[in-house]
């Protein structure tokens, strides 16, 4: 057993947790806010720095400011304990109300309206802010004393205080904007976007089939658990070049979970098996951590987006509305990555030997197979109409290796048929589906769909209960 895997058995230290506290902390939302308050403190520093210095240039502006504004300091004082205790206090009750209704919202939808919450730059932007300003006011509140008359630090102390006040009616607005379903899902959406770009590269440089010409074979299990978070590429580049011949096949993806003893990779050589170093360097290139990154997960927005539509397509909620989104959105993303074919990662040959299964599109597709389930628990027609409009459109599109999965999982929706009642939309996207499918060259399944289809027009014209209406057209 090696030193890793000794430790991981013993647990993992406090010490260590709390780093990975605080660091995911100031990476999701601490980090902007602790600029601005810095930021704060250097304006205070500036500030106390003129009216110390008094520099002659500065002198009749500030004379000026001290006669219409701030006559001595005890003046000076009483109005920045004022608006200190203002801020403070409109703050306070503000942003509860604002957290009350994130709240609301993420009961409505999914806790992933926290997450949106927090890692929008333009709230952390909105907290770094006001709680940079309180800071600001009372440092500059306890210079104040008789002989000394900070002018310049009120005034600008009293110049910000404005801006907090015409920025807190911004902040109702932005917040209560982003807790509609169409923007947390739209977000979603430019998030799963953007970690696919990422992961084109990573992609690029992988293989997706074994070269088969290693024949001795050495397990890499995981020294911890969380999920997959990243594969650093360049740390196994540089393991396997002193290692000639040797290959990594991952048995994992980006944000598969992983536990203590589970596979993450199999290397394989053609002499000798590989030597601890290797096996070392290739476990420890496989970053885990306790949540999952959507910054480079697109996988783990696709199962945001199943989470969300699950939620309000079922009798939970019985609101057809998001669900219907999620299925455009999901539909919007199947015909961008199927447009891109073959040139994501198929364009250049792969610089590094390690075998990675990309399983992003093959997720896609079974969400669709969920929210078709969940609308025929809930008996949405809405929702069953929308998903096989889907692939009326779509089928045609998939990429070769993709249409298989997706014949997969349009003949299982075929038996959710029966919970719905065959209504004039569903009548027609039934017909359409078919004749998509003979286009497509699929006339075995189109036959099954018909099959389908007649089997629900038999039953019109009928009195049924749920529980009969599923045999119906037997």
């Amino acid at each position: 057993m090696s030193d890793a895997q000794r430790r991981a058995r013993e647990g993992e230290s406090p010490l260590k947790k709390a780093w990975e506290t605080v660091r995911r902390a100031f990476v999701e939302f601490l980090g902007l806010p602790s600029l601005l308050i810095v930021g704060f403190l250097l304006l205070a520093a500036i500030t106390s720095a003129l009216d110390s210095s008094r520099p002659g240039w500065l002198e009749p502006l500030r004379t000026t400011i001290r006669v219409v504004l701030f006559r001595d300091a005890e003046a000076t004082a009483s109005l920045l304990s004022t608006i200190a205790g203002s801020i403070i206090t409109v703050t306070s009750i503000t942003f509860s109300l604002l957290l009350l209704a994130v709240q609301q919202a993420a009961g409505a939808l999914t806790p992933v309206v926290y997450d949106q919450f927090l890692r929008r730059r333009l709230n952390q932007l909105y907290f770094g802010f006001f709680v940079g300003l309180a800071v600001y006011m009372l440092l500059i509140l306890a210079t104040v004393n008789q002989p000394y008359n900070p002018v310049f630090g009120a005034t600008v102390a009293l110049v910000l205080t404005f801006v907090a006040m015409s920025l807190i009616i911004v902040l109702l607005y932005t917040t209560i904007n982003q807790m509609r379903p169409v923007v947390v899902i739209e977000s979603i959406h430019d998030h799963i976007l953007r970690a696919r770009r990422i992961q084109h590269d990573f992609l690029r440089r992988t293989r997706r089939e074994a070269s088969g010409r290693a024949s001795l074979s050495t397990p890499v299990r995981a020294a911890e658990h969380g999920y997959v978070v990243r594969v650093e590429l360049d740390a196994m580049a540089a393991a396997l070049a002193r290692t000639p011949g040797a290959e990594v096949v991952l048995a994992i993806a980006i944000g598969h979970y992983v536990a203590f003893e589970d596979m993450l990779a199999t290397i394989r050589t053609t002499t000798e098996r590989a030597p601890a170093s290797l096996v070392d360097a290739v476990r420890n290139a496989i970053r885990l951590e306790q949540q999952r990154d959507l910054d480079g997960d697109p996988a783990y927005g696709i199962d945001q987006l199943a989470v969300i539509g699950w939620t309000s397509v079922s009798t939970a909620k019985s609101n057809p509305a998001p669900g219907r989104m999620v299925l455009h959105t999901l539909r919007d993303l199947m015909a961008r990555w199927s447009a891109e074919g073959h040139e994501t990662h198929e364009r250049r040959p792969p610089e590094v030997p390690v075998v990675y299964e990309d399983n992003v599109f093959a997720k896609l597709l079974d969400t669709f197979e969920i929210l078709a389930v969940v609308a025929s628990e809930s008996m949405q027609s809405q929702t069953m109409i929308s998903f096989v409009r889907s692939f009326v459109l779509m089928f045609g599109r998939l990429p070769p290796e993709q249409q298989p999965r997706a014949q997969r999982l349009i003949r299982s929706s075929l038996s959710a048929l029966g919970e719905h009642v065959l209504t004039v939309e569903l009548d027609s996207a039934l017909t359409e589906l078919a004749l998509a499918l003979d286009a497509a060259q699929q006339r075995d399944l189109a036959a099954e769909v018909r099959a389908a289809h007649q089997a629900m027009s038999a039953s019109l014209g009928k009195l049924g209960s749920r529980a009969t209406r599923g045999s119906a057209g037997d």
